[in-house]
């Protein structure tokens, strides 16, 4: 039998975000997705994970009081987001998903709020805020998909990173130009974290088609150079597991 959703105020949670008392949302939120069948479940445990590593880094001191800001305000506007779905969910939740129009402003809103980041003294909370940002994207193009298409040899990282997310969630090797497209552009190791993951993603999805792999290796030797320590090290795995899967390693 499904467990019944505990009763939830939403009404009066926004109300506590409006006061500050992110916590007590965030407990109310876990507590009510654990007895729920939503899909806003990830998105509300992320939250909550960030939420904590920026209180922790407020503590510390590690962060101003500027970055602190710009990262407290977006982490409201998620929940508010999350609660304004949640309280859907009786209602055909998607019923009233955005036009194709609406979804590309909204795309182009979040990447000028991406390039914004770079302002941001603190590397981890800028680094957070990109990925955050991308994620976002990312969930739209899963819902048009042919957006994609659009930003086909992009330089913006926003774009760069948020197709790249959009493949590691939803693998389609047709996707694959699109990532050979914007690998010359991809200049951060941020950038090319994301191509390489969302790399990795579309060999385990077994979707290669004949010459896909020669094609990867080029792709995989392009983003390895110059990179930091961690990017090498995750290209160097990458490169493993399509040795692996394609044969070359028995």
């Amino acid at each position: 039998m499904k467990q019944e959703a505990p009763f939830v105020d939403f009404a009066e949670l926004k109300k506590l975000i409006a006061a500050g008392q992110v916590d007590h949302v965030l407990q109310a939120l876990i507590q009510f997705i654990e007895g729920a069948d939503t899909k806003m479940t990830t998105e509300i445990y992320l939250t909550s994970a960030r939420f904590r590593k920026l209180e922790l880094e407020k503590r510390r001191g590690e962060i101003s009081n500027k970055d602190y800001s710009t990262e407290f305000n977006s982490v409201t506007l998620t929940l508010l987001e999350v609660i304004n779905a949640l309280s859907q969910l009786d209602s055909a939740m998607f019923s009233g998903q955005p036009s194709r129009a609406e979804t590309r402003e909204e795309i182009d809103r979040l990447s000028q709020e991406f390039a914004e980041t770079n302002s941001m003294k603190s590397v981890l909370s800028e680094l957070r805020m990109k990925i955050h940002i991308a994620r976002k994207i990312a969930a739209k193009l899963v819902l048009w998909p042919d957006l994609i298409g659009e930003f086909k040899g992009t330089s913006d990282p926003a774009m760069i990173c948020a197709i790249s997310r959009k493949v590691k969630m939803v693998p389609d090797v047709q996707d694959l130009d699109v990532l050979v497209s914007v690998i010359p552009h991809a200049q951060s190791n941020i950038s090319k974290g994301f191509i390489t993951n969302a790399i990795a993603e579309l060999i385990y999805s077994g979707q290669l088609r004949l010459g896909d792999d020669i094609t990867i290796r080029e792709m995989l030797d392009e983003l390895g150079k110059e990179g930091d320590k961690v990017l090498i090290e995750n290209v160097e795995r990458v490169e493993a597991l399509l040795d692996f899967l394609t044969g070359k390693i028995r």
